[in-house]
């Protein structure tokens, strides 16, 4: 291999870094300490909040190289040595509280939290794929 073909690739291991770093980011989403908030203490009572955590992530990596043959044709005898590469990579995380906890002197309760808008899309969203059946089976097709 020619030293601009190693150079090609050695360069690209700073972005390899870079998406191990990305991980590492978004899997510290996911530590308990983000799911179960910091315990809130009034009077008797203890309330911890839960919360449902989402997260995702994605990274790629690609790269090549070629000659350019010489002006016969030959690429046995080629000058020319080309090559690129590129990366890229991206995630997201969300969390969304789901219940709270509330620990008192006479027990432990847990209680929902009701999410309207998630409710909603989901009535909606059921309510059109019905909709669309329906207009489908009469129609025939």
């Amino acid at each position: 291999m020619s030293d601009d073909l190693n150079k090609m690739f050695i360069e690209k291991i700073p972005s390899q870094e870079k998406a191990n770093e990305l991980m590492a980011k978004l899997f510290t989403v996911t530590q308990p300490e983000v799911v179960f908030s910091p315990p809130v203490t009034a009077h008797e009572q203890t309330v911890i909040t839960a919360s449902e955590v989402t997260a995702g992530f994605g990274f790629g990596f690609g790269g090549g190289g070629g000659v350019a043959p010489d002006q016969e044709g030959n690429a046995d005898t080629a000058v020319n040595l080309g090559g690129g590469g590129g990366g890229g990579g991206g995630g997201t995380a969300q969390a969304r509280p789901v219940a709270a906890i509330i620990m008192t002197p006479t027990g432990v309760r847990v209680e929902p939290i009701v999410d309207v808008t998630k409710i909603s899309i989901a009535f909606f969203t059921a309510f059109g794929a019905m909709i669309g059946m329906l207009y489908k089976m009469k129609r025939g097709g």
